[in-house]
């Protein structure tokens, strides 16, 4: 049997019951700030620090306005040829709006052929010609991509007139042209007559061909670089019986001319002289006080288109045999022609190079 329990003891018992208990919950409970428990883990607290803030963006650089006197650099050796081959009139609808004027300009057209459509058809047949060759080929509509640059810049268009019976094809470099775009006018020429056996147009270039608006890259955005050679080619009449023969029914001549002319642009030029992608840059001239006489041809006994008076303004673009080739535009009429460089003195006027009201 248990003994009863001593009623005296009781509160010393107590006493030490509590005093033990005040004892363990110190310890299990102190969270002094000096201490820390050993089984806090302060990785799963940590901050993740905030993200530094972005970098401010510079403000886009001006594009720069091309030296004229500065040289480009050639293309790299093995660079594989590019050619742009322009259908013209294509989407003319879609031109930007620098060139709003000639959205309405839907070219030539015979029954329901129009021009834009036999342009993309004969382009279509030179471009698997060039490639088979190692080139690549851009077939571009009527608007031109800003700076476009490459090997060579072609524009593709066919005549039309409302009577008469003109016929034949022409060929046009931009009014300041390279040495480079005149050797792709050369090489053009010798092979698209002979491929096709059109007549030339002798004397058919127009004020609007030399100034057509992808040349003009002093002008418009929408133009080609101006290192890029380029041509425009008014490939024959749709409205000749004669140029229609082959234009519509014997395309892949005329595919082949195109082909041959720029294969051996590609063939003749030099890679290693940037300078010939270069066009002239000629200062705006005035006739000297006695005036001048404006010859068809840079000789002294060329026929003779006009005498112009004293300080009349020319706009030259090339320069030979102590001849420019000037364009005279007065209130009566636009005129080509050259004038003796001694019969012109230069001015500090800028340039205006003729705008085509329409192409």
């Amino acid at each position: 049997m248990s003994k009863p329990l001593n009623n005296r003891h009781l509160p010393a018992r107590i006493t030490i019951s509590l005093v033990l208990l005040l004892l363990i919950s110190a310890l299990l409970f102190d969270q002094t700030p000096n201490q820390t428990s050993p089984t806090t883990v302060y990785a799963a607290k940590e901050v993740t620090a905030p993200p530094a803030p972005p970098t401010p963006t510079e403000p886009p650089m001006p594009t720069p306005t091309p030296d004229p006197a500065a040289t480009p650099t050639p293309r790299a050796p093995g660079t594989a040829f590019r050619v742009g081959l322009q259908a013209g009139h294509l989407r003319s609808n879609e031109l930007p709006e620098e060139l709003a004027h000639l959205r309405s300009s839907s070219g030539s057209h015979w029954g329901n052929l129009s021009e834009a459509a036999l342009n993309l058809d004969i382009i279509t047949r030179v471009k698997p010609l060039l490639e088979a060759q190692g080139v690549v080929v851009d077939i571009l509509p009527a608007t031109v991509p800003t700076s476009y640059d490459a090997d060579l810049f072609l524009a593709l268009h066919a005549d039309g007139v409302a009577s008469g019976s003109a016929h034949g094809w022409k060929l046009a470099t931009p009014w300041r042209a390279s040495a480079a775009s005149k050797l792709f006018l050369a090489t053009m020429s010798a092979a698209y007559g002979p491929a096709t056996g059109l007549t030339e147009d002798a004397g058919g270039v127009t004020f609007n061909m030399k100034g057509y608006y992808a040349f003009n890259f002093r002008r418009y955005i929408s133009a080609i670089a101006r290192t890029t050679p380029a041509i425009i080619l008014e490939m024959g009449f749709l409205t000749s019986a004669t140029d229609r023969a082959v234009l519509i029914n014997q395309p892949d001549r005329v595919a082949r001319g195109i082909a041959d002319g720029i294969l051996a642009y590609l063939q003749q030029r030099n890679p290693a002289d940037g300078g010939a992608l270069l066009p002239p840059e000629y200062p705006v001239l005035r006739t000297a006080a006695q005036g001048a006489t404006l010859r068809a041809a840079p000789r002294d006994n060329a026929r003779v288109l006009a005498q112009l008076s004293a300080d009349t303004r020319l706009m030259p673009f090339d320069l030979q045999d102590g001849y420019y080739q000037v364009f005279v535009h007065t209130s009566k009429s636009r005129t080509v022609g050259w004038v003796r460089e001694d019969e012109a003195g230069v001015t500090d006027e800028q340039p205006d190079f003729p705008t085509p009201v329409s192409q």
